[in-house]
């Protein structure tokens, strides 16, 4: 990674290696499911694990991609106007 990482990059990071932590531990789950012979919640657990994999794969394609703005402005005042 680069030396000059972005607020937005260093919290992406973060939700990659939580998702990629969950996968692991879905992993291990789902491989204990599947040796009880368990489908219906082995078919679950592989549910989360691939949801995990793509939230871990979409925060990758985010990375260094320009910054998020610091203050968003309140919307609600803009409706007032």
């Amino acid at each position: 990674m680069a030396t000059n990482v972005t607020e937005k990059d260093k919290a992406l990071q973060e939700v990659i290696d939580w998702c990629e932590q969950l996968e692991v531990e879905g992993l291990r789950l789902a491989n204990t499911l599947l040796m009880q012979r368990d489908m219906a919640a082995y078919g679950v657990v592989k549910g989360q694990i691939n949801a995990y994999e793509k939230t871990a794969d979409h925060c990758r394609s985010l990375l260094g991609s320009g910054s998020m703005p610091s203050e968003v402005p309140n919307q609600s005042e803009d409706a007032k106007k």
